[in-house]
């Protein structure tokens, strides 16, 4: 794939993402992002207090609902005082009809009349509406106002009327106000909040300006968080004179439910976890009014425009730069999607701060993946011409493989001992070998040894060795002289001088005597029946391949019913974890000691897991070979001959 290509790509990818952002894919996190980054709360106006309609109020009080001239006392107290009046009052509580009191009724209008600048609530309920023509439906409107409730006559002539209606986004959350509702034609009802705010402007010399709007809602800028208005006041202490006038002199005086038995509650921007009263949201609401804390929410298309021109530049860097260049300039744009909105917010704007920062991060995701996928056909290409190379190497794995016993038991007839043998090679094709063959009906030969170096030459010079010990141990049953005949034909055929280690023994399956010699090879490890596994530091001879005229010593160990032998490779020993640490003949012995009641299949097990606990997860560069044999004495009719001579 051309750069060209890539770049195509990447643009057709730009495109296709910000048509995907813009259509409200990232809507609820992106309004959840808009909450987390904009929402600050603050210290509330003092000029704003909550008299609570709360458990206390309930408590002295009675039960909700309360007869009307329980409010109308409130009205009353907060109007006692010519000079500490409120600049305006709002009563978040909804007086629709009559009630069964004409006498509360007159007595609830009057005191509100006579208080002065104050609002109550009116409630739409909204809903389709049909619109026939000819009696047949030719439009349905689903925001319709179906029903609209508010004040009985003689208090809506008495007070100010605002609506009450409270509409969260979809995921629930309250994060605009709407500024009016028009029940009818010609009439045109304002929220509580926006008459409110009014009302003390005015009171104060001012006037108030209409907050820029979308679809007839408007961005609140929350002030405080739920509790912050609300100094603990309830209705029961305002109409019992518990509160100084000055409390409420020349301020804004909300009166509400803040009780959570009265189900007037909600969820907001400014703390998506908390809920908070109905009250304290008209709060909020006033305060953005009366501060003309005004944010104008961005339309969508210029935010697309700009997001389509950023991922299209943004795509043409991330193809022709390098990639450390092209992460710089994506952390660059995350930052500059974050950090933008949150200025252009501190100005007035509402924009979406998701939108940059996912696009830019899934274009340079679709460059990775189309770098990834260039680099995957170049490393297909070198595959190609390094396969036959490993065909070679896989093929050598596999010879050398095959070449060494893998059936086990490989002599199920014969019950005179019991032999295991295992090779885990490297990632390298290696050297490693073992093998153990019937000379005769009595004699058995094991073989176990380590080529110098690796790779494929490693593995035919072990093809080589193996067969000729194999070649001459047919003919002649002295380990010395199987190993000097074997040495004596690599040299004469080792223009690279490669040699190998070798440990060679020759079992008399009768009697158990074991006759062996070594080559340079590690010492092999014995367990006497009735003892534990100790190292054996046998006489090392040359090593095969070293010099032609080279000689072995071979010396004996009688073997007695339930002796042991483990042999091994220096990958054993040598084995290196992550701190390159070697493991040791003696972590070997102690792993040995470990296991050493069970059979040679139980011993090797046992020692391959000590070694891999050891290596923990570093790479093994050389083979772990072993091979342990039990002799368990003569076959049924035969008579050990008893032995107790050792040479060498």
């Amino acid at each position: 794939m051309n750069s060209k290509r890539q770049l195509l790509i990447a643009l057709a990818a730009a495109v296709f993402l910000t048509v995907i952002i813009a259509s409200g894919a990232l809507q609820r996190f992106d309004k959840w992002t808009q909450d987390a980054l904009f929402q600050r709360a603050g210290a509330p106006s003092g000029d704003i207090v909550i008299i609570g309609i709360d458990e206390k109020a309930l408590e002295e009080l009675g039960p909700w609902p309360w007869p009307r001239d329980v409010i109308a006392d409130a009205l009353m107290t907060l109007s006692s005082d010519p000079e500490n009046k409120p600049a305006a009052v709002a009563v978040d509580v909804l007086f629709a009809g009559a009630s069964g009191s004409a006498a509360s009724d007159e007595y609830l209008a009057q005191a509100a009349g006579y208080l002065g600048n104050v609002v109550t609530a009116s409630f739409a309920t909204y809903g389709e509406e049909i619109a026939w023509e000819d009696n047949r439906a030719v439009a349905v409107d689903a925001s319709a106002i179906v029903s609209f409730d508010e004040p009985y006559p003689a208090l809506r002539e008495a007070t100010v009327q605002g609506h009450i209606n409270a509409m969260p986004d979809r995921d629930g959350i309250l994060r605009h106000a709407l500024l009016y509702e028009e029940p009818a034609e010609g009439q045109r009802v304002y929220s509580m909040a926006f008459e409110t705010a009014r009302l003390y402007l005015e009171s104060r010399g001012k006037t108030i300006g209409e907050p820029p709007l979308k679809g007839g809602h408007f961005y609140v800028p929350f002030t405080a968080r739920a509790g912050a208005y609300y100094d603990g006041y309830s209705v029961a202490d305002l109409i019992n004179w518990r509160i100084d006038p000055s409390y409420w002199s020349g301020k804004i005086v909300m009166i509400g439910p803040y009780a959570a038995g009265l189900q007037d509650s909600y969820f907001t921007s400014v703390d998506r976890a908390s809920p908070m009263f109905g009250v304290e949201y008209q709060a909020n609401v006033i305060q953005s009014l009366v501060d003309a804390n005004y944010r104008t929410e961005a339309a969508d298309l210029p935010q697309a425009a700009v997001l389509l021109i950023l991922c299209a530049a943004a795509a043409v860097l991330f193809v022709r730069l390098r990639m450390w260049q092209g992460s710089a300039v994506c952390g660059g744009l995350v930052l500059l999607g974050i950090g933008g909105p949150m200025l252009l917010y501190r100005l007035g704007l509402v924009t979406h701060p998701l939108w940059l920062p996912v696009g830019v991060l899934l274009l340079f995701a679709v460059t990775v993946v189309l770098r990834y996928i260039q680099a995957a056909r170049e490393r297909q290409a070198l595959a190609l011409k390094e396969e036959r190379i490993n065909a070679e190497l896989s093929l050598a794995t596999r010879i050398q493989a095959n070449a060494l016993p893998k059936t086990f038991p490989p002599f199920p007839d014969r019950k005179e001992f019991d032999i295991y043998a295992s090779m885990t090679p490297a990632k390298e094709v290696g050297g490693d070998l073992y093998d153990f063959f019937l000379m005769d009906e009595d004699h058995l030969c094991l073989v176990i040894g380590d080529v110098s170096g690796k790779g494929v030459p490693a593995s035919l010079f072990m093809m080589v060795a193996l067969t000729l010990i194999h070649h001459v141990a047919m003919r002649e049953k002295s380990p010395a002289k199987i190993l000097e005949a074997v040495n004596r034909e690599i040299c004469s055929r080792n223009p690279e001088e490669m040699f190998v280690t070798v440990w060679l023994g020759v079992l008399e399956i009768s009697t158990g005597r074991l006759t062996a010699a070594n080559a340079g090879h590690e010492y092999p490890a014995v367990k006497k029946a009735d003892g534990h596994f100790e190292l054996l530091k046998d006489r090392h001879g040359m090593v095969v391949g070293g010099i032609d005229m080279a000689r072995y010593r071979e010396y004996e160990i009688p073997m007695e019913r339930g002796d042991k032998i483990f042999v091994y490779t220096d990958g054993v020993p040598e084995a290196t974890n992550a701190a390159e640490e070697f493991y040791t003949t003696d972590r070997m012995i102690a792993a040995l000691q470990e296991g050493e009641m069970g059979p040679p299949e139980e011993i090797l097990r046992t020692v391959a897991g000590s070694v891999h606990a050891f290596v923990g997860t570093a790479p093994q560069f050389d083979d772990l070979t072993m091979l342990c044999i039990e002799w368990r004495g003569p076959a049924d009719g035969q008579q050990a001959i008893p032995e107790t001579k050792m040479e060498g």
